[in-house]
């Protein structure tokens, strides 16, 4: 129950293999509760596009038709981006961590966040944080696929801006 509640909490739509992310041996005990669940009307079944051949679940409210359009800047360590495979199936992306890869072979940066619109990965943002002078810097962006725009960079500088208040205040 746990497993499967903090998944619900922090992913919306779940997978038996993004509740149970390195404790692949509790799967047979997560299905019982996600099948007991269902019965229970707790619990329904969703159909992900581009992920039609994995089960995916989320609570009956959530409207999953809904899209938000909210940018967000991705941690590197942050669940969707660290489990690896559910993010590329969900959103085509393979995300590298840079921080141990010589600098002239990094692609993103050294910690590059990768950059969330709505349902879309759109950039890859290496940040750092210069203290002193109380500002963020942007090392490097990299704009993913073709969703390069004016709006799109209008979101970001909206949202980096946020970040950085957040960060030195």
């Amino acid at each position: 129950n746990y497993l499967l509640d903090r998944s619900l909490r922090s992913q919306g739509v779940v997978s038996l293999d993004s509740i149970c992310h390195l404790e692949a041996k509790k799967k047979p005990a997560v299905r019982r509760v996600i099948e007991r669940r269902i019965m229970a009307d707790e619990l329904m079944p969703v159909r992900v596009r581009g992920a039609e051949k994995v089960e995916h679940w989320v609570r009956p409210d959530l409207d999953p038709q809904l899209e938000q359009e909210r940018t967000h800047l991705l941690s590197p360590f942050d669940p969707l981006i660290i489990q690896r495979k559910r993010l590329e199936m969900l959103f085509d992306y393979e995300h590298r961590f840079e921080a141990y890869i010589p600098k002239d072979k990094r692609v993103f940066g050294y910690f590059a966040l990768p950059v969330l619109i709505g349902d879309r990965i759109v950039a890859a943002i290496d940040l750092k944080t210069d203290r002193a002078q109380k500002k963020l810097l942007v090392q490097k962006w990299t704009w993913l696929g073709k969703n390069k725009s004016a709006v799109n960079r209008q979101k970001i500088e909206a949202e980096l801006h946020r970040f950085e208040n957040f960060q030195l205040s």
